[in-house]
């Protein structure tokens, strides 16, 4: 006895087949995402450019400049970043390099910074485009 399980009556979906090309779907998204995984220096070049359009919307109460300690000198990198925001980017670069860790997982990346003692996911890399977290 033989039970026929391709098809869907009354929908009319041929459940092997579609499920091949779900999984064909699957196989080759998770192979672009495992190519395009960004590096660490797109991770270091997105966080600065968080930071400093921080800086220059919220000033120093801003959560990523209060954050982000330039040594002792925020007050600095804020009238910085307003005046001149190529410059603070180079130090905000220069900051997230000292303390950025990238973690790799198989189909993406996150940097982790210790802020204040904690660790926190500050960036998360997939298909080869950098996604900012907790800098606003």
């Amino acid at each position: 006895m033989t039970i026929e399980l391709q098809t869907v009556p009354g929908w009319g979906i041929n459940l092997y087949g579609d499920m091949r090309k779900l999984l064909a779907i699957l196989v080759i998204l998770a192979l672009i995402m495992y190519f395009t995984k960004p590096t660490a220096e797109k991770h270091k070049a997105a966080i600065a450019d968080e930071i400093v359009k921080a800086a220059v919307a919220g000033g120093l109460d801003s959560t990523a400049i209060v954050c982000w300690d330039f040594e002792g000198k925020n007050a600095e990198f804020v009238n910085q970043a307003k005046q001149n925001p190529e410059e603070a980017r180079k130090t905000a670069m220069e900051e997230v390099a000292k303390t950025l860790k990238l973690k790799y997982f198989w189909l993406c990346n996150v940097g982790t910074v210790t802020l204040q003692g904690k660790e926190q996911n500050v960036s998360l890399g997939a298909f080869g485009h950098v996604f900012c977290t907790g800098l606003k």
